[in-house]
């Protein structure tokens, strides 16, 4: 026998409510300028969402500076960061002249 599916309404309305507070709290942020190059397209989209506590933000990869609130300039520096990391790890691995080693474990790649 199935039971029935209980719907709390007080619940949800008061994840709502929080969920508005914090919208505010993002909107009365410091507003930061960020670009991100069109480099970045192949890894985030012609528009990259940024979500941060279930709040969204596109970003528009193109080059051109856009204001965002402060917390969601970091994630989006962030994420810049590591694909930087990730294209820096693979133009290392990528060099063989410079990846030959006369012994093992001559060469740190990572």
């Amino acid at each position: 026998m199935a039971r029935p599916i209980t719907v709390y309404k007080d619940t949800l309305r008061s994840a709502d409510a929080r969920r508005t507070e914090l919208l505010q709290t993002y909107r009365n942020e410091k507003l930061v300028p960020v670009y991100l190059s069109p480099m970045y397209r192949p890894y985030f989209g012609n528009v990259m969402r940024v979500m941060v506590n279930g709040i969204s933000v596109w970003f528009k990869v193109d080059g051109t500076t856009q204001k965002v609130p402060q917390t969601f300039a970091d994630e989006i520096t962030a994420r810049r960061i590591r694909v930087d990391q990730i294209l820096t790890k693979k133009g290392r691995m990528a060099n063989i002249n410079a990846n030959s080693e006369s012994s093992p474990g001559e060469i740190t790649l990572f």
